[in-house]
Order: C-alpha cells, then structure tokens, then sequence
C-alpha cells in the first residue's frame, strides 16, 4: 500500500476550518442539504439516504437529499466546491472522488483544497472474478495462463477511469502480465458479457456478482481488500493469493466545502460517528456488501490522499487517458 502525507493546505482546513464561529449562531440553524453527485438509486445514494434519514434526530434540522449527476459525478461535485462553507451544504463522496482526480487533473474543483473531509461512512471489498470456462481455479493460475498468452485474455470494466479499471491494473502491473482492457457503459453490461463467455474476467463490485458466482455463472478468485471479506469469508485477499502489497476497496464518506468551520465539522462527524454505530445500519449496508466506517476527519482525509497518490502511480503507469 503506497503511504503519503497530508499536504499541509488540507490539514490547515481541517484543523483550523477557517474563521472563527465564535461570534455566531450554534449549528444548524436550517435544513441541511446533501449533494450526491450520481443519479438517485446507486451506492451512494443509498449510503447518503441512510444517513441523512438520521440527521435530523442527531442535529435537529432536517437534512434533504439532492441528486446532481453528471460528468462522471463532476458536476454534483463542483457545486459543492463552489457553496457556501457554513455546513449547510455537504457532498458525499466515493473512491471515484480520486479515481477521477488522479486521470483528469483539469477538474473544475481539487481534491485536496477545495474540499474538508467529515468522515467515511462504508466500505466494501471488490472481487476477482472469471468465467467458469477459463481453466484457472485461483489467481496464481490466472497468472501463469495470462504469461502464458500475453494480451489474449480480456477483462471488462464499468468504462475508462473508473475504480475496477484501474484495480486491473496495478494487478497487471504487480503480477507483471499483460491483458487486454474491454471498457463498457457501466457495470451490468461488463459483468453479463463476462458470464457469457465473451470476456474472460472482471474486477467488479461484489453485490451484482455474488448472486450469479452462487449458482456457477462466474468463478470468484479472489478479494481486492487488505482483510478477507465477511460477505465471502472463503475468498482469499489478493495479497493472500501471491500478488504482494495488492490492495484496493470501494469507499463512500462524507465531505463539506473548504474553510467549513472545525467546529461544524467536529460536530457532523461526532453525529455520524454516533450514527454508524447503530445495528440497524449494519444490515442495511450489506445489502451492498458493505461495512459502516466510521473515522475522525483526519484519517479519512489520510484515506483520500493515499489512494489519490495510488491511483496516480497506476494512471501513469499504464497511461490511462480520459475518453
């Protein structure tokens, strides 16, 4: 796992949060507004509902949800980037925060100084998976198969850019072979044409490809994550499985504009500490195969600057340019 410090800039805003609230009114005096940068009935929404449902008994105001897609999740983004930093409107956020960073470094926001981080709300684990046919029973397998005949066996992916492109790969590039990317319109169509036999093997998320690795449609390999999986405990890492210092998860968190006041971001964070420690959440969340994370703003802002600094090795690595 590559380690990177928090540049200074970004650990000024969460430390300091900009001007002093002192003189203030005490937070929240009004609705709360929650942008999710994707269309309503994905992940992240689903992980901003769950949490914006329980705002308003932990803060006493009401909190909306507000689904701004589009540009990959850009334009939800920098609206955000542009508000007011006074707590009253938030973004969630997911890896694709700096997946995206890290290929297009001409985004209308920055990452790292237009943004302070709350905390991580979720994470979850992305599995290795195969068709059935493909003779290999593990990922050492895979490995030899794919030396054995270098480009000639293709992986699908949601599409250029996006966080199981480029786990394939710094998995390429630790195993050191050589596959060839089929880049698709989004999960479903990559996953179906991996089951029908068209492309061999896929990166993906776990909650669309357990149902059909249970009843034979795909083999599982391995999982992306540092520890094993709970929703597929049988499933080695992929550092387990001899690609040394492999490691890659889906992550959802909470974020407000920069210069938002510390203690306004102390506040929301302690309530969603508070939130995801509540049993319900759980089995909410494992409907997307998912764990609530709960974190202090100093180290979701370390998670957010390791896999920006990761995912930048990968992009120049493998060349990775925007469509």
């Amino acid at each position: 796992m590559i380690r990177c410090s928090v540049p200074s800039l970004f650990l000024a805003t969460l430390l300091f949060g900009g001007p002093s609230y002192a003189q203030q009114p005490s937070y929240p005096q009004k609705m709360i507004r929650i942008v999710v940068p994707f269309a309503a009935g994905g992940s992240n929404d689903v992980f901003a509902r769950a949490v914006s449902e329980r705002l308003p008994a932990a803060l006493g105001q009401q909190a909306i949800i507000d689904n701004r897609p589009g540009a990959g999740s850009a334009t939800g983004t920098a609206f955000v980037a542009k508000s007011p930093a006074d707590g009253y409107t938030l973004l969630t956020v997911s890896s694709t925060l700096t997946t995206m960073a890290a290929m297009q470094p001409n985004l209308p926001y920055n990452v790292v100084t237009d943004f302070a981080p709350i905390g991580l709300i979720a994470r979850s684990a992305l599995g290795l998976f195969v068709h059935p046919s493909l003779p290999v029973r593990n990922v050492q397998d895979l490995i030899r198969l794919a030396k054995a005949r270098p480009k000639e066996l293709n992986y699908a992916t949601s599409g250029v850019g996006g966080i199981n492109h480029f786990a394939t790969e710094m998995f390429q590039s630790i195993a050191k072979i050589k596959l060839t990317h089929v880049p698709y319109k989004g999960n479903a169509p990559a996953l179906t044409d991996v089951m029908g036999g068209h492309v061999q093997l896929m990166i993906s998320s776990l909650p669309p490809a357990l149902q059909h690795m249970r009843i034979g449609r795909l083999r599982a390999l391995a999982v992306s994550s540092a520890e094993r999986s709970k929703f597929v405990p049988d499933l080695p890492t992929m550092t387990e499985s001899g690609v040394s210092g492999y490691s890659a998860e889906l992550w959802w968190g909470l974020v407000a504009p920069a210069h938002t006041p510390d203690v306004i971001i102390r506040r929301v964070s302690a309530e969603l500490q508070k939130i995801l420690a509540a049993p319900d959440l759980r089995q909410r969340f494992s409907g997307e195969a998912a764990i609530p994370s709960p974190i202090t703003p100093e180290e979701f802002a370390a998670v957010i600057n390791r896999d920006l600094a990761m995912w930048k090795k990968v992009v120049i690595s493998a060349n990775i340019k925007p469509e």
